[in-house]
This record gives C-alpha cells, sequence and structure tokens, in this order.
C-alpha cells in the first residue's frame, strides 16, 4: 500500500518557503522547544482529513482546531512577514508520493493543497496534482464569474458549480477518472482535461488499465482511511473512583479507564489479551507487574477503580502509583488495544491500521520506561500485516537510541524510520530529514543535531564547560 513519503509544508508558522519532513512507519521529530513539532503533527492530521476516502460532504472543509492540536486562525497559522514585501496571504500543505514502478504512472506524485483566508479560518484554494516535471492538474477557485478553474499545462477551462461543492471539487482528479461519463455530461466543455489525462495515464475503454488505475486510487486513499490516534503531551489525571458516565475519545485518555472497564465487563476474551499485553510492558518497564478493573457493582453503571500492583508490593489505587503509570497508561491501551475511534473505528483499524500522532510519549517515565517503550512502537510497526505507523514529539535519547539499537538488531529496518530534526535558525525553522543504515548509525545529519544531543555529554565529561 502506497503511504506518504514527505509532508509538504510552505509558509506556515515557523516554517519559510516550502519545507518537506520524510514520514515512515516510525517518525521521530526531535529538536528544541517550539520549533515547529506540533505543528507538523497538525499538519498531518489536517491533510487526513481533507484525504479521507470516506469523509461525508459535512467534512469537506478541514478543522484546524481539532483536539489536540489548536491552530488558531488563519492569521496564526500562516507565517507573518514584516518588511517590503507585505505579508503572505496563502499557506500550502501536501504529500509526496512514494515512486512504486507498477503506480508511479498511475498516481500523482504530489497532492498539494493552497490555503486562503475566509471569515478568519482557512479554507482551500486550490488543489494541484503533479504527475511528473511537467505534467500536472491544478483546480482552483475562481472569484470572478465562475466557481472553480480547471488547469492542465496547455489550457484552463472554467466550470459552474455551487459554491458549497468546491471543497469536494478539489478532489476533481477523482470525478474526471472514475464519473467520467457524468462528468463530461455536466461539463461539456471539459472534453480537454478528460482527453488529457487519457492520453497521460495511457487509458482507453479497450484495456484493462482504467481497472488497474481504480484498485490503485483506493489503494492510495486506503492509506488515509488509517485511524487516526492523537495523543497529548498531558493526559488525564487519576481517579480514584470512576463513574463510567461516557467513553468519548480523548486525546488526554479520559476515555481509556471506561473503555478497560467495558472490556472487562462484557469481552472478556478482548480483556484478558489486552490485559496480558499490559502487564508483560509493565514488567519489561519496571512500571508494574499487574493492573485490573475493580467493579463497586454487578452492573456496567456502577462505579469502579483501577488497581495496579508494583514490583514488589500489593495492589494499589492509581492514584497512589507513580505518575508514569497514569500518564504511560492511555498510550498504552490505545497501541495494544483492537479499539479505535468513531462508529466504524473497529473495522478501518482492522483493515487499515492506525496512525499514532504522539506527544512526548516519554512524559513522567524513567529512562528504561522510556526505552520499552520505544521496543513497544517497534513491536505494533512489526505486528503481521501491520499498517500502524507512528509519527512521535519527542525530548527524549532514550526512546531515539533504542530505535537505533532496534535497526542494529534488524528488529527494525532502516528504511521504516525517520528522524527529522527541527532547526531554529534565524526567526525561521530548517527541518532537516536524518536516516539510519543497517547498523543504526546515523547518516546526513547536520552539525547543528549532533551538538544538540552531545552538549550536555561534553559537559557531563567536563569536556565543554
Amino acid at each position: 500500500m502506497p503511504q506518504p513519503e514527505q509532508l509538504i509544508l510552505e509558509d506556515v508558522r515557523c516554517f519559510q518557503g516550502e519545507q518537506r519532513g520524510s514520514v515512515r512507519p516510525i517518525t521521530l521529530l526531535v529538536g528544541e522547544n517550539s520549533t515547529g513539532k506540533s505543528t507538523f503533527l497538525a499538519c498531518f492530521s489536517i491533510l487526513h482529513q481533507m484525504l479521507h476516502p470516506y469523509r461525508s460532504r459535512d467534512e469537506a472543509l478541514p478543522d484546524f482546531n481539532q483536539e489536540p492540536f489548536s491552530m488558531g486562525s488563519f492569521r496564526d497559522i500562516v507565517r507573518s512577514r514584516q518588511g517590503p514585501t507585505g505579508r503572505i496571504n496563502e499557506f500550502k500543505l501536501g504529500i509526496s508520493l512514494p515512486s512504486h514502478k507498477q503506480i508511479r504512472d498511475m498516481l500523482p506524485s504530489e497532492i498539494v493543497f493552497t490555503f486562503e483566508e475566509r471569515g478568519s479560518q482557512p479554507v482551500p484554494k486550490s488543489c494541484l496534482y503533479r504527475f511528473g516535471p511537467t505534467e500536472f492538474i491544478n483546480i482552483r477557485r475562481n472569484e470572478e464569474d465562475y466557481n472553480a478553474v480547471v488547469a492542465i499545462p496547455d489550457r484552463e477551462v472554467y466550470i459552474r458549480l455551487d459554491p458549497a461543492d468546491f471543497p469536494i471539487f478539489l478532489l476533481g482528479f477523482e470525478y474526471l477518472i472514475f464519473a467520467e461519463k457524468w462528468f463530461s455530461r455536466e461539463f461539456p466543455n471539459a472534453e480537454p482535461i478528460t482527453s488529457y489525462l487519457h492520453k497521460l495515464l495511457n487509458l482507453s475503454d479497450s484495456d484493462k488499465r482504467k481497472e488497474h488505475l481504480s484498485y490503485h486510487k483506493y489503494e492510495l486513499l486506503s492509506s488515509f482511511a488509517t485511524t487516526i490516534v492523537p495523543v497529548a503531551p498531558l493526559r488525564a489525571k487519576p481517579k480514584r473512583t470512576y463513574d463510567p458516565v461516557s467513553e468519548v475519545d480523548s486525546p488526554g485518555g479520559e476515555h481509556i479507564p471506561m473503555l478497560m472497564m467495558r472490556l472487562d465487563h462484557v469481552e472478556k476474551n478482548r480483556w484478558q489479551s489486552l490485559h496480558d499485553e499490559l502487564v508483560e510492558f509493565g514488567k519489561d518497564s519496571g512500571l508494574f507487574s499487574d493492573i485490573k478493573v475493580r467493579r463497586h457493582g454487578k452492573q456496567i453503571h456502577d462505579p469502579f477503580q483501577l488497581q495496579v500492583k508494583s514490583q514488589s508490593g500489593a495492589y494499589s489505587n492509581i492514584m497512589d502509583v507513580g505518575y508514569g503509570v497514569s500518564q504511560s497508561l492511555p498510550i498504552l491501551v490505545e497501541l495494544l488495544s483492537e479499539d479505535g475511534r468513531g462508529s466504524r473505528s473497529l473495522k478501518a483499524s482492522r483493515r487499515y491500521g492506525k496512525t499514532f500522532l504522539l506527544q512526548q510519549p516519554e512524559v513522567h517515565l524513567h529512562p528504561k520506561g522510556q526505552a520499552e517503550l520505544a521496543n513497544l512502537f517497534a513491536k505494533v510497526v512489526n505486528k503481521k500485516a501491520s499498517r500502524n505507523r507512528f509519527l512521535i514529539e519527542t525530548h527524549s535519547d532514550y526512546i531515539v537510541d533504542r530505535i537505533r539499537i532496534l535497526v542494529r538488531k534488524k528488529q527494525l529496518k532502516p528504511e521504516d524510520v525517520s528522524i527529522i530534526f527541527f532547526e531554529p535558525k534565524n526567526n525561521k525553522v530548517q527541518m532537516h530529514n536524518i536516516v539510519l543504515d543497517k547498523f543504526g548509525n546515523i547518516e546526513n545529519a547536520p552539525d547543528s543535531y549532533r551538538s544538540f544531543f552531545l552538549r550536555e555529554t561534553d559537559r557531563l565529561l567536563g569536556l565543554n564547560d
């Protein structure tokens, strides 16, 4: 299944001009505070919203303030510019796609959305599909006398449509290929566009090319049908007693105790499987040796407690153990549970996998726990037929180093790991894409990356006082 290879940002917040970050099954975002790591995660989430194959018409416009990524208004998002060049009035978000031989001449190599300001919020202005250095289709809003313009290298075609349909029409590449008869009937003047696509993609009615294209199109979109699982840097505080009022998904993990109680109460087999994996991690990390749900009644709506057994002690209420347990529990359950988010989540999670957007998962974990968390990331990625992937904002050397060790031990493939280093420089941030060789060694890292991680070590050794 093709997965996005790069996330493209242009003039978003601290990123001046176009910046590209490589996305792989495990992507580590590292750098100082306030260098755009959370913005990177938020932009990935926005593109997932826009390209999700099962979105409804009401979901056509992306929400830039969906928790835990509150990006603000258009002016909070677009890069500010002072001076004679004036201010910037648009920004871009996009993806590049892998050039697998069987699909490289069937699907776009890049999809890039341009956003403008309308009523203080960003709305899509255009969508550019690139098929190569000179081949493209660009669909944009026209503010004068037409609602949309479809452009190819040698001409433009003006399309009249309901303005409310424009956000959906931006994905017109699909309409032009897979609803060609309808499109030609509705827009007779668009024939040059469909002819261009037929020639570009080598389509004909007599071959099976379109059938293959349709298959790969759904393979492309399935990479955005994954269940997005964002986890905030500050998770819900533990409670001594929980009242099972609702199980509403939350980036802070407020729903996790209710999920655990429900599985324990009505889905014993699934709870046992989850429990065993939680305990395995708890023992490996030194956090706990057992965890259980203690219900105060026989009904599912009765109050309950979460109890944890330390490595060398008796069971205690989760309130009475270290914060490392309660702060890591939402992440552990999300990673190890088959449950997803939303009405279609369980089915979608099993079929398309999950994409975890994790902010500082190491919070309140000791070094051994942080390293074991990296082991868990690799375990989830390596599951048979897994389509799971991680984008992880982290300040933990232990997570980065354990990932490198797993590559050296051949428990992770080097091509499955990407490290993006965010370097602040002269009021802007530069993204550096760093890869690992088969021995886990860091390649093509800038000097600033090495100094970022080695500075404190040198000081500890008395080499840089």
